[in-house]
């Protein structure tokens, strides 16, 4: 029985042209997918979550002398935010107005925002929990299209009694510990408002930035309610010599 070879005809250049727009579209539906409802990229745009996250003008190198790279912010031509390193994590930070220049000396100052993947599904399913690092639409009362997404550290659950006493959190009554609050020296004062005490209502959390001398958070503009919460920081994927997952 003879066998005849079937010739397969070869696809026009139409043919491969709409293979690739199909697969183009297909690839794109599914990214606007994962973008709306699973994962989202952002980067930092201030210097409120430092030095969790950074996104502003700093440096890193050793300012006291102790081998370690401090991380020093410059906020303007004599002020600078100097956060110190000691044993591997961030022990305490200082605001410096005119600092000795021999420390600075050739030392270069570039902008650095923080990128970072947010997971939108993480409340979709369960509340925040005290301690995430939160993405929220920002709320109305400071709302702004320029600004419309904040970016910090939920503190404050529904129905806890929260107060800042001589630069700790308490939690009802309880002071809590840990990284990142125990280098962080946390202000009662923000944007020329003072905050002492709170009870945070059904439905809110008490939100606030790492860097407690230089953020505007709940303590100026109060509660963030659960309803505006886009997801949870989870991994910083540049600047690539920062790359890790967030806590």
């Amino acid at each position: 029985m003879e066998h005849k070879e079937v010739k397969k005809e070869s696809k026009s250049f139409l043919g491969h042209l709409r293979d690739w727009v199909d697969a183009l579209v297909i690839a794109y539906i599914l990214a606007m997918f994962i973008r709306s409802y699973v994962v989202e990229l952002f980067k930092i745009p201030t210097g409120s979550m430092t030095p969790t996250l950074v996104g502003d003008f700093c440096a890193e190198f050793d300012y006291d002398g102790n081998g370690e790279d401090d991380l020093i912010l410059k906020k303007e031509a004599n002020w600078y935010h100097v956060f110190y390193m000691e044993g591997g994590k961030y022990v305490r930070d200082e605001i410096l107005l005119n600092p000795p220049q021999y420390k600075l000396v050739g030392r270069k100052f570039q902008l650095r925002a923080d990128n970072i993947v947010v997971n939108k599904l993480s409340y979709w399913f369960k509340p925040p929990e005290r301690g995430d690092i939160v993405v929220f639409k920002v709320p109305e009362v400071i709302f702004s299209p320029e600004k419309p997404v904040y970016i910090k550290r939920a503190i404050g659950l529904p129905g806890d009694e929260v107060e800042i006493l001589d630069g700790s959190i308490y939690i009802n009554g309880q002071k809590i510990t840990g990284e990142p609050y125990d280098f962080i020296e946390y202000q009662n004062r923000c944007d020329r408002k003072y905050f002492t005490h709170a009870k945070v209502p059904d439905g809110h959390i008490l939100v606030l930035g790492d860097n407690s001398k230089s953020s505007l958070d709940s303590r100026a503009w109060g509660f963030v309610p659960l309803e505006n919460l886009k997801g949870r920081a989870f991994f910083r994927y540049r600047p690539f010599k920062k790359i890790s997952f967030l806590r």
